[in-house]
């Protein structure tokens, strides 16, 4: 065997010239990962030795586990609302349920299918965050809610692995299941109880010191992360579960952002690392893989979670495209699920052929959801008339003859609130349409005529008479969605509607305005203009620029 130097040297070097290969025919960027993992471990056993490895694997799941936990902010769990909660605990349910039944069905044990039911009720958070930032759709309502379930996922992980995490502990003691369930409802408050007097009295104190610098803010965010870590492996608890806890305490932090930016680099490789941990453990020792379950279970989290999802969002009011989306996102096992299953593992309730089994139902539907979201737009088209046997139409009705109104505003999240607020001023006639529900019953309330839909739906957009609009605005930042509108409006013979919508970038403008758009506009190129035009008029002004601080601090807050 080699030196670890060069082993990482190899590895790293692989994980460089696949990424960039996959880079280059434009696949997900994890699938190079997966893939690279694969390839180390299988075509380069003999030169990489993973004992070697451990120390970089075990380190890489913590840290994995860290910045999961450092997105589980309390603020953000209660803002994500009753959608994200109703979707994200409803999903577990039934997924559990399902999953317990097919495990039975295939022969597994009881306690067997216990383990596989609840490991794979989880997606991961990690790999969906870096999936929907590689398309640009954290911000999408689909993003939005699919984060917020995905929190809701973590949250239950955490708890559920404490507790098997504390069961293992007393079990291990040798204690009755009274006073195993006893300490483990001690155990369980006593380390909440810890986690909120760090993350509330201790860390605010501490980190307002060291975020002078930067650098130091990111060493003590580590320090926290490992130390605590260590703790729980000293205590012989999960090392991961620490972490985990670490970075849940800091989430409350005002510089979670800062930490989360720079610890980023870090996660990355140790992705790569934790799929070639993966990739060793594919292979049971003495065993094989039953490939039959695998391919039944992979089947069952690729298609059957996606439609779990769909059609709970569809019962909130949601339209189809949004809970197809938001669906996608949840087509794959998690980090957590591994964890699981390696615990009932050194329990002793589950063989080394389980684990194999879960490991390569994991890679098969990570590298199958990556494409599946990568190739979104495309599958929902080619499934659409599937699909609308899904579709519920909307109670909300517009009493009023289209021709009432002069302007059409397609999404009122953020960017459209201002609108609303300018077509009120001018007194001009107009409709809302959103594909939020949320949004239309609070617009509702302030009596703004709305209408429930979503702008992807070619059914939907054709049921509106819109040949003597005058103006149609659209907020919505997704290309696809604007050209959709546009070709539309343009098919109107009559229609000479001017069509006012945002883009993202200079080449989705330029297609835009090909397309006939009248105006498109750029938020970076309105931001210089507007900096440009305030150094000129503000110039070194201290009190003018705090005006416009104060009311745009007033505008993120609400």
């Amino acid at each position: 065997m080699i030196g670890i130097s060069l082993q990482l040297g190899i590895v790293l070097g692989v994980a460089v010239a696949i990424s960039w290969l996959a880079k280059k025919l434009k696949q997900p960027l994890v699938v190079g990962y997966i893939l690279t993992g694969l390839l180390i471990s299988i075509g380069a056993s003999q030169i990489i030795n993973i004992n070697d490895l451990k120390t970089f694997i075990d380190l890489g799941v913590a840290l994995l586990l860290f910045m999961v936990g450092l997105s589980l902010n309390p603020r953000i769990v209660s803002e994500v609302g009753w959608p994200s909660l109703a979707t994200g605990l409803g999903q577990i349910l039934f997924t559990m349920f399902f999953g317990y039944g097919i495990a039975i069905l295939l022969g597994f044990s009881s306690v067997v299918a216990l383990y596989l039911a609840i490991a794979f009720t989880f997606s991961s958070t990690v790999i969906i965050m870096r999936l929907l930032q590689e398309r640009g759709d954290e911000n999408t309502l689909y993003g939005r809610i699919s984060i917020g379930f995905l929190i809701v996922q973590d949250i239950v992980a955490m708890m559920i692995l404490i507790i098997v995490s504390l069961f293992s502990q007393v079990g291990n003691a040798g204690s009755s299941l009274n006073e195993a369930i006893s300490l483990a409802i001690f155990s369980f408050g006593l380390i909440i109880i810890g986690v909120w007097v760090l993350a509330y009295f201790i860390i605010p104190k501490i980190d307002s010191f060291f975020a002078k610098d930067t650098e130091t803010l990111v060493l003590f965010s580590l320090a926290i992360a490992f130390c605590l870590a260590g703790l729980f492996q000293f205590f012989n608890f999960s090392m991961e579960m620490g972490a985990l806890l670490a970075g849940i305490a800091l989430a409350s932090s005002p510089y979670q952002r800062e930490i989360a930016s720079r610890v980023k680099p870090l996660r990355d490789f140790f992705l790569i690392i934790f799929f070639i941990a993966l990739g060793f453990k594919l292979l049971p020792s003495g065993g094989v893989i039953p490939l039959i379950p695998v391919f039944i279970f992979s089947l069952f989290i690729l298609i059957g979670n996606p439609l779990i999802v769909l059609i709970i969002m569809r019962y909130l009011g949601y339209s189809l495209r949004t809970g197809f989306m938001a669906g996608l996102t949840v087509a794959q096992i998690s980090e957590f699920s591994l964890i699981l299953i390696a615990l009932g593992v050194s329990l002793g309730h589950l063989n080394s052929s389980i684990m194999s089994m879960a490991v390569l139902v994991g890679l098969i539907t990570i590298i199958g959801s990556s494409y599946m979201i990568a190739n979104a737009d495309k599958i929902y088209s080619y499934l659409y008339p599937w699909l609308r046997k899904f579709e519920r139409r909307s109670t909300v009705k517009i009493k009023e003859n289209f021709e009432s109104f002069e302007v059409v505003v397609c999404g009122a999240h953020r960017f459209g609130e201002y609108i609303i607020k300018s077509l009120k001023k001018i007194k001009s006639p107009f409709l809302v349409i959103d594909n939020n529900p949320e949004i239309i019953k609070e617009l509702s309330k302030n009596k703004i005529k709305t209408l429930f839909g979503d702008v992807f739906d070619e059914e939907f957009l054709e049921g509106l008479s819109l040949h003597s609009v005058k103006m149609v605005i659209s907020s919505i930042p997704q290309l696809e969605a604007n050209l959709n509108i546009l070709r539309f409006l343009r098919r109107i013979k009559r229609s000479k509607a001017l069509f006012i919508c945002v883009a993202g970038h200079d080449y989705e403008a330029k297609k835009l305005y090909e397309a006939g758009a009248s105006f498109v506009i750029l938020p970076q190129y309105l931001a210089s203009r507007f900096m440009a035009e305030s150094i000129i008029f503000n110039k070194f002004n201290f009190k003018k620029y705090s005006k416009f601080r104060d009311a745009h601090l007033k505008a993120l807050d609400r």
